[in-house]
């Protein structure tokens, strides 16, 4: 019977925690255990590139009972420039069958403990690395999470598609018990590709199964990074939309622009220029942090999960939101300065009249 050897199973909290993140003063102020995110295979290393690599922090571990195991669990933080920390939690598993897995998978999938333990570690790297973080606070109604089941031993070496042939990965994937239907199957399975004969990656929304017999952390990594990437923009997201019922509510409250609340409505326009500013520079920031140079392995893996993850239609919501805001101020600006032609002409006029004055008197 196949069963897995020697694999683990990743679990991720990613969270925003503050504006920016000085790397580098994160690198100095830990001084051991920290690492820079660099991918290992050579070949591919031109097809993706990193702008800013995270910084790789090892924190302690604890022990974990699930399912009649006990776990050493291993985390490593990573820190992002553009205000994000992800925690992976890792729960090594050995010699155990794809059923047990897939108790272990449902399992922490409900685990709601993984959270406050998440928080009480967020928290603490917080207090340690504030002077590399500007705004340091845990925005906690935004977070992802993710699960990767990684293998790096099976019990029989076979290839991809002979794993495909003894073992549906399904189940593991929906975190379901019961049997599913062919459409299921089709759908869950859609996303997968190798590169070697014996390695195999399959991609779903909330989680993946990745085989890598050579033991590589590469493909962990960029799903990673696609996640953090995700939950900027989606916390962005998140802030357009306060932004934007800030607006409506403060253009209600004062009513129409009149010439004497032309000084409010100035200080108003400048705030949505320093808004549309400073949220397109977090953007771009964010989506040029990994760039696809070529079209090779890695590319198209990162592509799909940012695909699966919905990247696009986050993108697309910030930028209309962000053309909204921009349209908002060029009413604004516009009628600004028709209030202002109005005060000239008045001024025109009443200089006329004194004038005319003057000279009866």
């Amino acid at each position: 019977m196949l069963y897995i050897k020697k694999g683990k199973v990743i679990i991720y909290r990613i969270y925003d925690v503050a504006s920016e993140i000085d790397l580098s003063l994160i690198e100095e102020l830990a001084k051991e255990g920290v690492r820079r995110l660099r991918l290992s295979r050579y070949p591919y290393m031109k097809a993706l590139e990193f702008t800013n690599p995270p910084v790789s922090l090892d924190l302690k571990g604890f022990e974990k009972e699930l399912q009649g195991i006990n776990f050493k669990v291993s985390i490593v933080a990573k820190a992002y420039d553009f205000g994000v920390i992800s925690l992976a939690f890792n729960f090594p598993v050995s010699s155990i069958s794809f059923s047990d897995l897939e108790r272990i998978a449902r399992a922490l999938d409900t685990d709601e403990s993984i959270d406050s333990i998440a928080i009480g570690y967020i928290n603490h790297l917080i207090k340690s690395f504030s002077r590399a973080m500007t705004e340091p606070e845990i925005k906690e109604t935004v977070l992802e999470d993710y699960m990767i089941f990684y293998i790096e031993e099976l019990s029989e070496m076979i290839s991809a598609d002979e794993f495909l042939k003894l073992y549906d990965p399904s189940r593991l994937l929906l975190y379901e018990d019961k049997p599913l239907s062919e459409y299921a199957k089709e759908e869950t399975l859609k996303h997968r590709f190798s590169y070697y004969p014996d390695d195999l990656v399959i991609l779903h929304l909330d989680n993946a199964l990745i085989i890598d017999p050579r033991g590589d952390h590469d493909i962990v990594d960029i799903l990673e990074f696609a996640n953090a990437q995700i939950l900027e923009l989606r916390y962005y997201d998140s802030v357009l939309d306060k932004e934007l019922q800030r607006i409506y509510n403060e253009l209600s409250s004062r009513g129409g622009i009149s010439i004497f609340k032309i000084r409010e409505y100035e200080r108003l326009a400048r705030n949505l220029t320093e808004t549309v500013t400073d949220l397109t520079e977090v953007t771009e920031k964010i989506n040029n942090a990994l760039k696809v140079t070529e079209d090779v392995y890695y590319a198209k893996i990162y592509q799909t999960a940012m695909m699966l993850f919905r990247s696009q239609d986050w993108e697309s919501s910030i930028n209309e939101k962000l053309s909204i805001v921009s349209n908002t101020y060029k009413m604004i600006y516009d009628e600004i300065s028709t209030k202002r032609g109005h005060i000239l002409e008045l001024g025109i006029f009443l200089l006329i009249v004194l004038e005319i004055l003057l000279a009866i008197l």
